[in-house]
């Protein structure tokens, strides 16, 4: 068989996104969902008037996502997540073209600064948003671990309470 040269042309555009594409998004980029989450999540923000979804199309099929949301506690602050494109549309520079939309939408919603949390161990996804000029913000994040026992207390504790007792009555801080 002779090798042959094919001229494939084709565009992509990014859109707002719409109901009829739950399935494409299902299939293209958030496969470890079912269709009706994936439907129901995009319908209930849909309705919302503080969330902008876009969605990268491609002959008619939605190849890539991102969502915009106005922070609940800041209105000029907008988070932006599941930035997602499928595979083969990767090379093609789709997010890039997804996150400069996502930054023209953000504009007109009114916000002035664009957020994503992400976990340190993401280190490509990390570099990747700091080439699209997002930077580091110092935050401190604290966690704490909560036993589903509640009631059993550590021999520390007990220690602690009987220290207490003969210890001066201090003042309770909270109402029982």
């Amino acid at each position: 068989m002779d090798n042959k040269d094919f001229d494939l042309k084709g565009s992509i555009k990014v859109r707002s996104a719409e109901e009829e594409d739950a399935g494409h998004l299902h299939t293209y980029c958030f496969p470890e969902k079912t269709e009706q989450e994936v439907a129901d999540d995009l319908n209930s923000d849909l309705a919302a008037d503080y969330i902008t979804r876009l969605v990268a199309d491609s002959s008619g099929y939605a190849v890539g996502h991102i969502t915009v949301k106005r922070h609940p506690l800041d209105d000029t602050v907008g988070q932006i997540s599941d930035l997602a494109v499928s595979g083969p549309f990767r090379l093609l520079g789709v997010a890039d073209h997804l996150i400069e939309a996502a930054e023209v939408a953000a504009v007109d919603m009114g916000l002035t600064t664009l957020e994503i949390e992400l976990s340190p161990s993401e280190k490509p996804v990390i570099q990747r948003y700091m080439d699209w000029g997002f930077s580091e913000k110092p935050v401190v994040t604290l966690h704490k671990m909560l036993n589903s026992e509640a009631e059993e207390t550590t021999e520390e504790e007990n220690e602690a309470e009987e220290v207490d007792e003969t210890s001066v009555e201090q003042p309770q801080l909270l109402d029982p």
